[in-house]
């Protein structure tokens, strides 16, 4: 006769089978952001584009004298034109540069090509040189047909991006058209009494933290893009405007995107004509100053700790959503990790992973949803 199994005993397997739930729902999570990447990433794009209006709103009604006076539609239309000028003239930019630099692309080419002989040429008085030569003349093929490649994908994809702004910018007037209803909505269906509070509380810390990263990593990045521009203006790099635009927004990804707009110009200063080894290492050091000069000094004093992401947290969201949404992740995975490490303070059963998420192992407290007790108050979140 079997004896019924104690609680101690049932526990181990309630706890294991929690463990193959949560990792399955995961993996769901992940095919359905992965399968439906046509339809969330331009979705979620218009969603941080209205907290990136919402902010530039807010500064239009602490300006003084007519701020105030303002309807809040006239701020939100401003608001709505200053980014959508700033996008398409953006945009237009660095069409028109893709388009030249791919023009001037068989010219690099042939500068590389020529580096690249008396490279095969030095190599030839070296132990095994023939061996090396050959490969290197392999080696040289590939890299004429990978250029030629890359230039035509880079203006197909150019294209497709000015193409992309009009559903995004289509999104982001039905967000911001629909806000305030929405997250009411969300706040309503929460549960019971009570929970609709806490519900409030989150969404405006997932508000604050974002408006604070889009804000501070907008005004950084600018000044990594003016100084940089400056230093290749002075050097001559070809093409300096539209390195600088390209290194503003590649400051958006974490870790590698500064590391890649540093390396383009100055791969560019080697190869192009009247360049060299000496315009090559000092287009690098100076690239890299500026961006250490920012990233490392000006940047972290706007932002504090307020993200209190874990480094290698980081990398690993940026693997995690560049793999699953390419570019567009990465340049979203700060703020949507950051989001879910809020979200996940909120249940005990998974507060573990966002203590793991945290930089120093601290997150949010859980919040009751005492009535009354709340910054929403369980009202209407305002922009």
């Amino acid at each position: 006769m079997t004896t019924p199994l104690t609680r101690d005993a049932r526990r181990p397997r309630r706890s294991l089978a929690s463990f193959f739930f949560g990792v399955a729902i995961f993996v769901l999570i992940g095919f359905i952001l992965w399968i439906g990447q046509g339809v969330l990433i331009p979705l979620v794009i218009a969603a941080f584009l209205s907290f990136l209006i919402v902010t530039v709103k807010r500064g239009i009604d602490r300006a003084p004298g007519v701020g105030k006076r303002l309807p809040e539609a006239v701020s939100f239309a401003l608001s709505f034109g200053v980014i959508v000028l700033i996008m398409f003239l953006l945009a237009a930019i660095i069409r028109n540069n893709i388009e030249a630099v791919v023009a001037a692309a068989p010219s690099y080419s042939a500068r590389l090509i020529e580096i690249w002989r008396e490279l095969t040429s030095f190599t030839g008085s070296l132990p095994f040189g023939a061996d090396i030569q050959a490969g290197l003349a392999n080696l040289e093929n590939n890299l004429v047909e990978m250029i030629g490649g890359y230039a035509g994908d880079v203006a197909t994809i150019a294209r497709g991006v000015v193409g992309g702004l009009i559903t995004v910018l289509l999104y982001t007037v039905f967000i911001l058209a629909e806000r305030g209803r929405v997250l009411n909505k969300i706040v309503k269906i929460a549960g019971p009494h009570g929970a609709e509070h806490v519900v409030s509380e989150v969404i405006e810390d997932i508000q604050v933290l974002v408006r604070t990263y889009i804000s501070v990593k907008t005004l950084t990045s600018l000044t990594v893009a003016a100084i940089s521009f400056v230093i290749m203006a002075l050097l001559e790099i070809d093409f300096a405007g539209f390195w600088a635009l390209l290194i503003f927004a590649l400051n958006f990804i974490p870790v590698i995107g500064s590391i890649i707009a540093v390396l383009l110009p100055t791969f560019l200063a080697l190869v192009q004509p009247g360049g060299g080894l000496g315009l090559f290492i000092l287009t690098g050091v100076l690239l890299t100053a500026a961006e250490q000069l920012v990233g490392t000094l000006i940047e972290p004093r706007m932002m504090g700790r307020s993200l209190n992401l874990s480094p290698l947290v980081i990398l690993i969201s940026l693997a995690a959503w560049g793999s699953l949404w390419g570019i567009a992740g990465a340049f979203l995975c700060v703020p949507m990790t950051v989001a879910l490490m809020i979200i996940l303070a909120q249940f005990e059963s998974t507060r573990p992973v966002a203590v793991l998420l945290s930089d120093n192992g601290e997150v949010e407290p859980l919040k009751r949803g005492e009535p009354g007790k709340t910054k929403a108050g369980g009202k209407a979140l305002k922009a």
